[in-house]
């Protein structure tokens, strides 16, 4: 439909300010017409027993300590930090909150099972170093 107001307008000649405002318009609404393709990734998270609560720890740590930005290296929030890599991984991590607290309230009072996958890490860093 724009694009007929738009052709009727520089047929009638029209200030090509006023076609141009229209011409920005379709274009918009071409852009937003095109929906994005899901991300179809040959990675996946592993399903072994407590990976993803892990992952969830470790990309909720990295977050805590900056490792993360939008675009323009500016703030970006916790929940799009983790649907994105969540899309990246083929993996739900909507309820990234949940994991979180249901694995820290059933965790015990010395916080060893949470801290667990940061011991792992740390001595796999420390045995890549000495290869």
């Amino acid at each position: 439909m724009l694009q007929i107001v738009n052709y009727a307008l520089y047929k009638k000649q029209y200030p090509q300010n006023l076609c141009g405002i229209i011409e920005r318009k379709i274009k918009l609404l071409e852009q937003t017409e095109q929906v994005a393709a899901p991300v179809n990734s040959n990675l996946h998270l592993s399903n072994k027993k407590g990976f993803k609560v892990n992952f969830i720890r470790v990309i909720n740590c990295l977050f805590e300590l900056s490792f993360f930005s939008d675009k323009q290296g500016g703030y970006i929030t916790k929940k799009e930090v983790f649907k994105t890599l969540g899309t990246a991984i083929n993996q739900d991590l909507s309820a990234f909150q949940n994991d979180l607290s249901t694995t820290n309230a059933a965790a015990n009072s010395d916080m060893k099972s949470t801290l667990a996958i940061f011991e792992q890490m740390h001595a796999k860093q420390l045995e890549i170093n000495n290869r």
